[in-house]
């Protein structure tokens, strides 16, 4: 496959943007702001336990995942120390932003698989696997950043700085290669554990602030099981 880092970024943005425009359309009808912070994380989560930590344990195993997982904590407290000196009155741009930054991170190693495999039958079925698994991604982040006042073309600009990993990171998988698996599986779980907390620490909260903890963590739950259904079957 021909300039697979062109496709790869093509098929993550478009991804994100169809999430965008589904989480646009459901935005116009919000009638709580606890409800969409609770589906936000229950997507987050559900993402996290049926799709970004299998990958990390099927190039690694569960030690890189502790080990990246734990890495990612500390990185999101540090991040998350810089932003809130600067949107301490803001937390729904800094959850906004804090997601921007992890998704782009996520979505390097995705692209280097994608560019060792571009000879084979599996890049076809990673690109699938890229739009399906960021339609998900785009709703959340788009969600989280109408709720800040983001119009669409910022967010759409911002699909492209979610994108660009992975063309870079396949161009970097054709150089190179996936020779150390378990580098990319830590980065990978790294993305899992500054996720978890940017959900624990900044969404949730959010979605008990405008409602209570039983409906929260109930619809939360439910928005889990729902991604999960997707992403296995789907």
């Amino acid at each position: 496959m021909e300039h697979v880092w062109f496709v790869g970024f093509i098929a993550t943005f478009f991804g994100v943007v169809i999430g965008g425009g589904l989480s646009y359309f459901i935005n116009g009808f919000k009638r709580s702001m606890g409800t969409i912070y609770a589906v936000c994380a229950g997507l987050i989560l559900g993402l996290m336990s049926f799709g970004i930590a299998p990958e990390a344990i099927e190039m690694g195993n569960w030690i890189v995942l502790s080990i990246g997982f734990i890495v990612g904590v500390l990185l999101f407290r540090f991040v998350h120390a810089m932003l809130e000196i600067h949107l301490h009155k803001r937390p729904d741009l800094k959850s906004g932003f804090l997601l921007t930054i992890i998704i782009s991170f996520h979505n390097l190693p995705i692209g280097v698989i994608l560019g060792t495999s571009e000879e084979s039958a599996l890049s076809t079925s990673l690109l699938q696997t890229l739009i399906l698994h960021n339609i998900p991604e785009g709703m959340v982040l788009f969600t989280l950043l109408f709720i800040a006042g983001f119009r669409l073309l910022p967010l759409l600009f911002l699909s492209f700085i979610v994108a660009a990993p992975v063309a870079v990171g396949a161009i970097i998988g054709e150089m190179i290669g996936t020779q150390n698996t378990h580098l990319w599986s830590f980065l990978m779980s790294l993305t899992v554990g500054t996720i978890y907390m940017v959900t624990m620490k900044e969404i949730l909260p959010e979605s008990v602030k405008h409602s209570s903890n039983a409906y929260s963590v109930f619809v939360a739950v439910i928005s889990f099981f729902l991604i999960g259904a997707y992403l296995l079957f789907v």
